[in-house]
């Protein structure tokens, strides 16, 4: 409840949050995010129904409103001085051919997938450095809130980061991204073969929150 009332006080107060540290403003933007769908009419919570799933229904395709929704949710990730370092790259039909193309000896599980987005980073700064390492950050958060919004909405995703086994720079080249810009993954999406459930069986944390966790005085 604390957290919650002070998340709605910073919105009311449209608090500038570019001076929050990295992990602050990840954690702000996720709870954020939270609180928001707990006011959605759905009646399951993304964050624990969203898994990687690779086997959806090709039959049912993806309201183009439920997309943009999911782009809307992405672009509010936090981003150092709003330097909004994302880029996004829906894929038709011609696109996801090329995307599908790229390694032969996985094009019919890529075939398999309805939808396809291309996210990629466009900073001036090197990965190497603290800007560089923010806007990588800041990206990141946007695919999380992608993908959740598509959650609340019953689409499944899958972050692609090795994108079918094809070299970065090919990928990039599929969709004509200009010179610069890095990929963070290809996000394929659509309905799941097998809805989405909070009963869904989440990957065991090897390290779980007592390994990564040191509760200071």
């Amino acid at each position: 409840a604390f957290l919650s009332g002070t998340i709605l006080s910073l919105c009311n107060r449209q608090a500038d949050v570019s001076d929050f540290p990295t992990v602050a403003k990840i954690a702000l933007a996720l709870a954020a995010f939270q609180l928001l769908l707990q006011h959605s009419p759905t009646t399951f919570s993304p964050l624990q129904t969203r898994r990687s799933v690779v086997k959806y229904d090709m039959s049912k395709p993806v309201p183009q409103e439920v997309t943009d929704k999911a782009l809307e949710a992405a672009i509010l990730a936090p981003n150092h001085f709003l330097s909004e370092p994302w880029r996004f790259y829906t894929c038709g039909k011609d696109t996801k051919g090329k995307l599908c193309g790229l390694n032969e000896d996985k094009r019919k599980m890529a075939e398999g997938v309805p939808e396809m987005l291309v996210v990629t980073l466009a900073s001036e700064h090197a990965i190497s450095e603290k800007l560089g390492l923010e806007d990588h950050a800041a990206v990141s958060c946007a695919i999380q809130n992608f993908m959740l919004s598509l959650a609340a909405d019953g689409v499944a995703s899958k972050w692609m980061t090795g994108a079918l086994g094809a070299p970065p720079e090919d990928v990039v080249a599929a969709v004509g991204a200009p010179d610069g810009e890095k990929l963070m993954g290809v996000i394929w999406y659509g309905f799941p073969a097998t809805p989405l459930s909070e009963d869904a069986k989440v990957p065991k944390r090897k390290k779980g929150l007592d390994g990564v966790l040191k509760r200071l005085p």
